[in-house]
């Protein structure tokens, strides 16, 4: 009856196309998205057996995926695996879209409910010791209501059972958006661009690091990079989509 009552006060939408779902079971048991909207997920969410593990991109069905693909095999990336939801089609790109730019952190969270129920077992089998979103500058932090990253990585935490640690790695210098800025430039302009505090913690462990996107992987490699170099044993990656479009 309390199900019921709640429903009746706070009629329930769909997180993504804000439209109630006739099809839906009461609060106790729904999700965050509509029936039509879970159906196009389900067709979006990449299946990780044809997933490239150096940079995430899907692959046709004969293509290894245990060696560098066509997307990464040129690409100086420093982390050594990547576990992404799905590839930055319609769908999903919406999802993050509408998610990034809220006020609010509940669409967020709804895809890191499903980042969980996807890929928890994967995330698991890395073993990860630590698990480190890519911070923000703190100019940045001034005009953004959450960073991403750090609201995910909280999530893969909780499910894999690996301790947060977000206040070791930090933004030494604001750099500008990626998608600003040429692909052939991205890895420069994201060099120097971290520093570390307490960078003993890192030695020997295995470190999950956390984005919301993975473009040409400039960002996620150049952490790496500093996190190896303070004695980091392996650096993997988890973001929810993986984009192959430069422009994104």
């Amino acid at each position: 009856m309390w199900n019921f009552g709640l429903d009746f006060a706070l009629p329930w939408k769909c997180v993504l196309c804000d439209s109630p779902d006739d099809n839906a079971q009461v609060s106790i048991n729904r999700t965050s998205y509509c029936t039509s909207c879970t159906e196009k997920f389900e067709a979006a969410i990449a299946d990780v057996d044809q997933s490239c593990e150096r940079c995430g991109a899907v692959l046709g069905p004969f293509v290894p995926t245990d060696s560098p693909c066509v997307h990464c095999r040129d690409k100086p990336l420093k982390f050594d695996s990547v576990s992404c939801l799905g590839m930055y089609g319609e769908t999903i790109r919406d999802a993050i879209l509408s998610a990034k730019y809220s006020s609010s952190t509940v669409g967020l969270e709804a895809l890191c409910r499903l980042l969980v129920q996807e890929r928890c077992q994967q995330l698991r089998g890395i073993k990860p010791d630590l698990v480190m979103p890519i911070p923000h500058h703190w100019r940045a932090r001034l005009t953004r209501h959450f960073n991403s990253a750090a609201v995910i990585a909280e999530s893969l935490s909780v499910a894999i059972g690996a301790p947060l640690e977000d206040q070791t790695l930090y933004r030494s210098r604001l750099t500008r958006l990626q998608k600003r800025v040429d692909l052939k430039d991205r890895f420069e302009n994201q060099k120097g661009a971290f520093g570390l505090r307490n960078p003993e913690l890192l030695k020997g462990k295995r470190v999950l690091i956390v984005d919301d996107v993975l473009t040409t992987g400039a960002t996620c490699s150049e952490a790496s990079t500093l996190l190896k170099s303070a004695g980091a044993k392996t650096c993997h990656v988890a973001v929810i989509a993986r984009v192959l479009d430069s422009s994104a």
